[in-house]
Order: structure tokens, then sequence, then C-alpha cells
């Protein structure tokens, strides 16, 4: 069964900030082919950027061709004069570069299980509305084997579980930032289109082949697992139980979309609901479908009390992330021998 049964055309809203899941831009940028000056023989070349290290970190050296291609893959353009400036911009990154050294020397004692990175590429499979075989042809065309880009996948929750240890006991975000960011970042929260964002359980059935006695069945079930819902039972862990959808795998969730993105019998049962609540069941081609709507967009500006979740999101992990700078700076690198050169 495809990954999205409704047939919607739409795609996810990716805006809400979510650090693992720019991941594959990384992952892409860091095997791109580093653009070198032609002037200079290919064997001179190695040996200028190869033999020159610009630091180490407990006694394992990094050297320009590294911090290069961590700069691309950061997107970054290290400047090919000498001036000041161009040397602050290189001090700038090698010292992000360092950072993630030392990082990776502390997280290679967190084990990540092969299912913990199957979800997460699951995540950001149905986050970009694309299948897992599209996923593998954009990774060819980078010239990006599938194993290098698990490997990365499982550095990167590395890299989170990390970050969450030791930062996420500093982080609060009270309502006056809230409400400051609500109100400095306006524009982020009209829209000119009405839009819904849902999750769904799925219990699969072809009304074209399924006998009626099974056909009843599995309505039945599709009616009990909305009694479930609607009596308190988390929906994402029964999607995740329950449904016959590849979504479940996100705890049944699907994104956002427009209203003619949608199926007309599901639009039907869901255009006068209100964020959080939990539609009839809907029959399709598909089978059972109970649809949840998490947030449901009007024309004009999002009411604070609909995003306020969004942006304790956005402002926690902006909070995550410079207190777990802040950490690294002054503790963890205390920890190592790191040398620079530049």
């Amino acid at each position: 069964m495809k990954r999205l049964t409704f047939g919607w055309g739409g795609r996810m809203d990716s805006s809400p900030i979510n650090a693992m899941k720019n991941y594959a831009r990384i992952a892409i940028g860091a095997a791109l082919v580093m653009l070198v000056p032609p002037s200079l023989p290919p064997s001179a070349l190695a040996d200028q950027i190869v033999d020159r290290v610009v630091a180490t970190v407990d006694g394992d050296p990094i050297t320009m061709q590294d911090l290069r291609k961590y700069a691309t893959a950061a997107g970054t353009t290290l400047p090919a004069d000498s001036s000041p400036q161009s040397e602050e911009i290189e001090r700038r990154v090698l010292n992000d570069l360092i950072r993630e050294t030392v990082m990776d020397h502390e997280m290679s004692a967190i084990s990540v299980d092969d299912d913990q990175i199957d979800r997460y590429i699951a995540q950001f499979e149905a986050g970009n509305h694309i299948t897992d075989a599209e996923l593998r042809d954009q990774l060819a065309q980078h010239g990006i084997p599938y194993e290098a880009y698990r490997k990365r996948v499982r550095q990167e929750i590395q890299k989170m579980t990390f970050l969450e240890e030791h930062a996420r006991d500093k982080v609060n975000v009270t309502e006056r930032e809230i409400e400051d960011y609500y109100h400095a970042h306006i524009g982020d929260f009209t829209t000119s289109q009405e839009r819904f964002k849902l999750a769904q359980i799925l219990v699969a059935a072809d009304p074209t082949t399924t006998p009626p006695v099974l056909m009843q069945a599995d309505r039945a079930k599709a009616e009990a697992l909305r009694r479930r819902a609607l009596k308190g039972e988390d929906f994402s862990q029964l999607a995740a139980q329950y449904s016959d959808d590849d979504s479940k795998s996100q705890g049944g969730e699907l994104g956002y979309f427009k209203p003619e993105e949608i199926n007309e019998k599901i639009l039907a049962a869901i255009s006068n609901l209100k964020a959080g609540q939990i539609s009839q069941v809907v029959k399709t081609s598909h089978g059972f479908h109970i649809i949840k709507v998490e947030e449901h967009d009007q024309p004009g500006l999002v009411p604070l009390s609909n995003v306020r979740d969004r942006i304790r999101q956005i402002l926690a992990e902006q909070q995550m992330k410079t207190q777990f700078k802040n950490w690294v700076d002054s503790d963890l690198l205390k920890n190592h021998s790191v040398q620079t050169y530049l």
C-alpha cells in the first residue's frame, strides 16, 4: 500500500524547526565534490591540501581539506584570499568543526540501533512526501551510497541524543518569550489559504474485493479505535500500533494540506472540526479512516493559541543549541587536547 492512502498531492510544511530534519541537506552537501582551483597540478594541489594540518583534536589531525568539506556541507564558502576578514571566516568555521569533532569523540559511546535509524529515515521521507525509492535515487544522483547515508543518520541521532542529555534541562521558555516571538514574526503566522494539519489511523480494506462480513468487521475495528481515542488514549500511539498506513511509523502524522488536496469524503468529515478534534470513521477505497485535525488554519492571522506549542518548540531548540554550545566551549573542550594552527 502506498504511504499516502488519501491520494493527496500536497506537500508537508517543514517550517517548524526540527534539527534532525535538516540532516539530509548536510549529508548530501558533505558528499559533493570539493571545487578546487584548476591552476595547480593535481599532485601539487593534493600535497598542499592534505599536508596542511589546521588543527588537532586529541592528536587527530584536521586538514584544510577537512575544513573545506565541512564548510561545503554547512553551506559556507571559504574565501580564496588571505585577508584578515577571510582568515576570520576560516577560524570561525574551524571552531565549529573542532566542536563537532570533540562531540564525535564523546558520542562514540552512545548506542543507536537499526530500528532508530529506520524510524528516522521513515520520518524524513514522510516529512518530504517521498518514497524510500525516491530517497535512494536522490542519494545516488549525488553519489552517496545508501549505507553511507545510514551512517550519517546514526551520527545525527547520536548528536541529538547527546545534545538533549546535556542541554535539555537548562531550557526554560516563558510565556512572555512566546508572545514576543509571535508578534515579531506575524508574517510567519499569517496565511492566505485554509489548510489542515492531519494525522490518521487507517484500517485497510478494499471494498471491491473484501467480503461484506469482513468489511463490517473492519468498520467495527475502526469504530472501536475511534472510541478509544475519544476517551483520551494517545492518538499517535494508537496509530503506531494499529494503523495499516505507512504513516504509523510517525504516529499517523501526515502533515499540512489545502482543502483541494484532500479526498472529498474526508474533507466533508473534517471541514468543521477544530484543532484537536477527531472525525467520524470515513470509508474510502482504501478502507476506514479516523482523522485527527491537529491544526486548522483559516485565512488571516493564526491565533497565538493555535501556534503556541510550535513557537515553544522553536524557542526551546534555539535555547538548547545556545546552552549546548556554551557547555561545549566552557566545559567539554577542557577535557580534550585541542591545538589550532590558523
